[in-house]
């Protein structure tokens, strides 16, 4: 990231900022905000649902930016007010519970219907969005096993593996499901999405525990599903962009470190 090279740590300027960034980083963590790139990924995938069925070879469509980002704005300030503070949703380092996961995948589909509000929703419309309901479902169970960064170290940790073969397979099967679902409902989104990302879950599966397949097959399916959907909605790249370098940037500040990031060690190369 370019502004290690201009404030390397320890530097006066960078133990200038990090208070600063502290306060500002602490609010983040209370507020969970690094959850928002999962609340506006499902929005959009209820915008992007209704411009397929529409139309279904559109893209790069900028009409709706208006009335998304407007959406992205209502789902950010009540996921700061009531969905986080009240353990609403809950997709965070401790392990998720059988409980939890039921509530966040009901919650997915009601804001994915969030993001269908502007069109009369028939039948057609809620059977689409089961392959997506089923994907994200499938990501969300990655986050039953339990991974801490240690800030000193600047490593990731894994704290809990419990479980691994029935989790990995499970969510393996949930993308191959919402793989032929969507082909079946010929959406080309997310049949594409689920399968460009099954790769993820059977590595974390099949190849010894390490924490860097844990960390990819959380991260890179929800970043490869965004990716997507900017490409029917390209607005989207705007709040995603600013988000993730925010994040990055305070982040930095706070304890060194480039994250979110790409790589998923600190030692591998950025981007």
């Amino acid at each position: 990231m370019l502004i290690e090279k201009i404030i390397p740590p320890k530097s006066d300027a960078y133990e200038k900022y990090k208070l600063h960034f502290s306060k500002i980083g602490d609010f983040i963590d209370k507020k969970g905000l690094i959850q928002l790139f999962i609340l506006w990924t499902l929005v959009v995938s209820g915008i992007v649902i209704d411009m397929g069925i529409e139309n279904r070879v559109v893209y790069w469509n900028w009409n709706n930016w208006v009335l998304g980002l407007s959406k992205i704005f209502f789902i950010t300030v009540l996921s700061i007010f009531l969905l986080i503070p009240k353990r609403i949703w809950i997709i965070d380092s401790k392990k998720l519970s059988n409980y939890s996961i039921i509530i966040a995948t009901v919650i997915s589909f009601f804001i994915i219907l969030f993001g269908l509000l502007n069109t009369n929703l028939t039948l057609k419309h809620l059977f689409v969005t089961i392959p997506y309901i089923i994907f994200f479902t499938s990501g969300i169970l990655i986050f039953q096993f339990q991974v801490r960064l240690d800030h000193e170290s600047k490593k990731w940790v894994i704290e809990n593996i419990d479980n691994k073969i029935l989790i990995l397979s499970t969510s393996s099967f949930l993308m191959i499901l919402a793989t032929l679902l969507g082909i079946y409902i010929d959406d080309p989104i997310i049949s594409t999405v689920s399968m460009v990302s099954l790769p993820f879950p059977l590595i974390a599966l099949i190849w010894p525990t390490h924490i860097r397949h844990l960390q990819r097959a959380r991260f890179y399916p929800l970043f490869i599903c965004a990716m997507f959907l900017s490409v029917r909605a390209p607005w989207f790249l705007i709040p995603l962009i600013i988000l993730f370098y925010s994040l990055r940037l305070i982040n930095y500040f706070r304890f060194g470190i480039v994250y979110p990031s790409f790589g998923v060690d600190f030692d591998e190369e950025e981007v």
